[in-house]
């Protein structure tokens, strides 16, 4: 097949572009950037905003697609993720590509606090009555990037951590490798399922993840236990400030809402 990556310059779509070439399919990357780390295949240069490069639109260029792309850029940026999502698809559509997935999360749903699990969901609920698209939630993500990238590399050089109630939340975990191969099945599935869930079975707390990353440092810092309103009000004062963190507000209101409503794995 000929995948199409929208917003393969990231953690998960650089990762999937390499493994889709590993598994014999040919992978075309767009990104703000135009280049994939590690990967020779075809990039362009795109971002939300922008149509789509007339040559990924060719009919019949392009088997399958999947939207990964995303504005983290506050209100403003949602809003764009969410109406340059819904063109590209059309785009795409109407060139023929027979089906997309759609990279959403385990914080979207109507229990979302954060902006990013609002807007995920609210393109969920445009794209459920359409067939031709499969939605994605992935857990966390575990790997040398994204958010648990940051989270570890900051467990390998503390030695004391703060851990929101201590970190004894439970996560919705996948490792990289093991979501691409889940990916890349989807994509040559004839029936693939319209709402999937890709994370292990077995839930882990946000302190295992953390005590597991520094001991393969052979680190064993002190977990601070921190009252999770405390550790959202010094966030958002973080962000007043500009201050660079692993994690912001929105990503720590995202694993909060999760804790209440977490949907049945699709792994086996």
């Amino acid at each position: 097949m000929r995948i199409l990556i929208i917003g393969a310059g990231g953690f998960i779509g650089s990762h999937l572009a390499r493994e889709a070439t590993l598994q014999g399919d040919e992978a075309v990357g767009v990104c703000r950037s135009g280049r994939i780390p590690g990967f020779v295949g075809e990039c362009l240069k795109w971002e939300f905003g922008e149509p789509l490069p007339e040559s990924v639109l060719r009919a019949g260029y392009i088997d399958y697609a999947m939207h990964l792309a995303h504005d983290f850029n506050g209100d403003s940026g949602a809003a764009l993720t969410i109406s340059s999502t819904l063109k590209c698809m059309e785009e795409l559509r109407k060139a023929g590509v027979g089906r997309q997935i759609f990279f959403s999360s385990c914080s979207a749903g109507y229990h979302a606090s954060s902006l990013y699990g609002r807007t995920k969901y609210a393109l969920e609920k445009n794209l459920l009555p359409l067939h031709d698209v499969v939605i994605v939630r992935p857990g966390l993500v575990l790997g040398d990037g994204g958010i648990y990238g940051r989270i570890s590399k900051i467990a390998r050089m503390l030695p004391i951590i703060p851990l929101p109630d201590g970190g004894r939340g439970v996560v919705p975990v996948i490792a990289i490798d093991r979501l691409c191969l889940e990916i890349i099945a989807l994509a040559r599935s004839n029936s693939p399922e319209r709402e999937v869930n890709l994370f292990e079975p077995k839930l882990r707390s946000l302190r295992l993840l953390v005590e597991d990353a520094a001991s393969q440092a052979g680190k064993r810092p002190i977990i601070l236990p921190i009252p999770s309103q405390w550790m959202i009000a010094v966030l958002e004062l973080a962000d007043v400030l500009n201050l660079s963190l692993p994690v912001n507000t929105d990503n720590l209101k995202g694993f909060l809402a999760n804790q209440e409503t977490i949907r049945g794995s699709s792994i086996k």
